[in-house]
């Protein structure tokens, strides 16, 4: 991940979700109110189209997230794993401004808003994009004017693939009311301080929760209760260790 951080005065309009319309200046945004509110813009739908645009489910906004391609979704995965973010935004905002003597208008992809009340705005984009002159100028004038509005901007262009098919993997047990909290609960007081593997724990639990062992742990580990090396393919003998 690529973070910028940078004058150049640019103006932000976006949609709160009671449907009020605001404008003000970049750096006088309200980043809760971007994060909880609605997008600016839906990505298009249409035959033939090179992107795969849908909707995903969010644990962490208990709603859906509008993304448009499978990059986007990627990155979804992650920062809805991510426990220290408390709200997700697709198409957060639409930005305007001076760029030389060229007026730019962008809509970034994503605002992430997290627990310390700290926003973060996310650009996805591949890897071969980035070699683009076009793009490259249009991100770094990005960069510069969240800069100078004293707000984080990163450019996202993946994960390594061990750690999203890891997070996919637990996810099976990331709705909320799916694994009873005792359960959850359970799997981390038996979890050592030292680390105990999945297998191991799956059979302690087994006598004592309702849901299946499994699905307890993994609960706990979407919750950031328990965690593990999520570079490895995650398995029975997996070490997990108490957060």
């Amino acid at each position: 991940m690529l973070i910028f951080v940078g004058p150049s005065a640019a103006r932000a309009a976006y949609v709160t979700a009671e449907g009020r319309e605001l404008e003000a200046d970049l750096s006088a945004v309200d980043m809760s109110l971007v994060a909880h509110g609605v997008p600016v813009r839906i990505p298009p739908s249409y035959a033939g189209q090179r992107h795969y645009p849908g909707l995903f489910w969010s644990t962490t906004n208990q709603a859906h997230v509008v993304y448009e391609s499978l990059l986007e979704l990627s990155w979804l995965w992650l920062a809805d794993f991510d426990p220290c973010v408390v709200r997700l935004a697709a198409q957060p905002m639409r930005v305007t401004g001076l760029d030389g003597s060229r007026t730019r208008v962008r809509y970034p992809d994503f605002a992430a808003l997290h627990a310390d009340g700290r926003a973060l705005v996310v650009d996805v984009k591949p890897v071969d994009m980035l070699e683009d002159d076009d793009v490259r100028a249009s991100l770094a004038w990005t960069a510069r004017v969240f800069g100078d509005a004293a707000l984080a901007y990163s450019v996202w262009s993946g994960a390594p693939r061990e750690q999203l098919r890891n997070v996919r993997l637990l996810a099976s047990a990331r709705r909320p009311g799916l694994v009873a909290d005792g359960d959850i609960e359970a799997a981390v007081h038996l979890c050592s301080e030292e680390g105990t593997q999945i297998g191991h724990l799956e059979r302690q639990l087994a006598a004592e929760t309702s849901a299946p062992p499994r699905a307890a742990v993994f609960a706990a580990m979407w919750r950031g209760q328990l965690r593990c090396d999520m570079t490895r393919p995650i398995s029975a003998l997996t070490e997990v260790v108490p957060v």
